[in-house]
């Protein structure tokens, strides 16, 4: 397939994603390209050690505009582009009605976001942007096979598919934030960005579980009793109070944000997506047992799925 095929409207590219797995899904499927080993390599050898692939450096230049040949570097423009594009490592092919770009509006986001969750990654289509730098290695500490993998997506796609435009909004949403979160590079800022898919998961638990709306305070209570989550009061007591007086006052931890703080608090921004991690299932209606276990641990988990209880 070519790239800017437009003869073949099912098939989209994606990148990157550094497994070379072909993925049945219920509606649709993914699989390397031809050159997924030309680009595995090429991303390899361009991620930095620790783990994340960062933007080239830029800079502006004036060029003749009948042969579009730089003439002259501008100078003092060097800095970190802004937007970078990435090689497209797998294809997609969707079997629902509409155009390319409508699918990439719709149900195509919603898939290579939700592979972004499960691989721990951030994966964009094959010509548009990414902005900042792209976890490479994986930030969801959990193992599973390609039968899971398969499994999950089919069941997901379904459940999407029969939910309202809000809903599919929401979830669709929450999962490119989360994806997006380990860009940042400072605690509070990831903070911030989990907050925020936090406060979307809890808007669609309301939506479509009937979740009661008891104050930010209980929010992560009524989540995770909704759900079966395990919580800890310490944890959720302290995480309501950073979110509090970074979000009302601009304090991080009672000081400046950017401004060293206690190990516990760093901890925090971990421990958030920890939570949203197992939320997303949750809400999607997948019964995996990961969705039951601590979300304060650093250790790695199972992601089962829940008919067949794959073994990782």
């Amino acid at each position: 397939m070519s790239k800017g095929d437009s003869a073949n409207p099912d098939l989209d590219c994606f990148g990157v994603l550094n497994r070379r797995w072909t993925i049945e899904f219920d509606g649709g499927s993914i699989s390397p390209v031809s050159e997924f080993d030309e680009v595995t390599a090429w991303v390899d050898s361009y991620t930095n050690q620790d783990g994340f692939l960062y933007p080239p450096m830029s800079r502006q230049v004036v060029s003749d505009p009948r042969t579009n040949e730089v003439v002259e570097e501008v100078p003092k423009t060097i800095r970190p582009a802004l937007l970078h594009q990435l090689p497209a490592s797998h294809t997609l092919r969707l079997s629902d009605s509409g155009t390319r770009e409508q699918r990439r509006q719709g149900i195509g986001a919603f898939v290579i976001h939700l592979l972004g969750y499960l691989f721990g990654t951030r994966l964009q289509f094959w010509d548009w942007w990414f902005d900042s730098r792209v976890p490479i290695q994986s930030t969801h500490n959990i193992s599973f096979r390609e039968a899971t993998a398969q499994d999950f997506l089919s069941h997901c796609c379904r459940t999407w598919r029969s939910w309202t435009d809000e809903e599919r909004r929401l979830i669709t949403n929450a999962l490119y934030m989360h994806c997006r979160a380990p860009s940042y590079e400072w605690d509070w800022e990831r903070f911030t960005i989990e907050y925020m898919v936090l406060d979307g998961c809890w808007k669609l638990a309301k939506l479509r579980y009937g979740v009661k709306d008891e104050g930010h305070a209980r929010r992560i209570d009524s989540l995770c009793r909704k759900f079966g989550i395990p919580s800890d009061g310490n944890l959720v007591e302290a995480i309501v109070r950073l979110r509090n007086g970074l979000f009302h006052e601009a304090l991080w931890d009672g000081s400046q944000p950017c401004m060293g703080t206690s190990g516990t608090t760093f901890l925090q921004s971990y421990n958030l997506r920890r939570l949203n991690q197992r939320l997303i299932p949750a809400l999607l209606e997948y019964a995996t047992p990961y969705v039951g276990t601590c979300w304060w641990s650093i250790g790695t988990f199972a992601f089962n799925s829940p008919s067949r209880h794959v073994n990782p």
